[in-house]
């Protein structure tokens, strides 16, 4: 592909790239919800600074993690809205042929 000048959209591999991606987001959550419950589970019984350290890592973690779904999600819609624009003007494009 070095070189190459061209570009080719499918637009069902844009919305499929889509899809993948929102897949991809929701198992990362899914998992990550797993993961957190079993250490909510064993960190409920921690007590004093431990606990207080815990609660400012579990801050940090629910941050990021919401950061991580939020950018994935605004890739997928990007990507879509991409795809969009892309129809909208080879339908333009084609129309100067008629």
């Amino acid at each position: 592909m070095a070189g190459d000048q061209n570009l080719r959209v499918t637009y069902g591999a844009l919305e499929q790239t889509a899809a993948d991606i929102e897949r991809a987001a929701k198992e990362l959550q899914a998992e990550l919800d797993k993961i957190w419950g079993a250490v909510k589970r064993v960190s409920e019984s921690w007590e004093g600074e431990a606990h207080q350290a815990f609660q400012a890592a579990e801050r940090q973690w629910n941050s990021r993690a919401t950061h991580i779904q939020s950018t994935l999600q605004q890739v997928s819609a990007k990507i879509r809205s991409g795809s969009a624009d892309y129809q909208a003007t080879d339908r333009k494009a084609a129309g100067f042929f008629h």
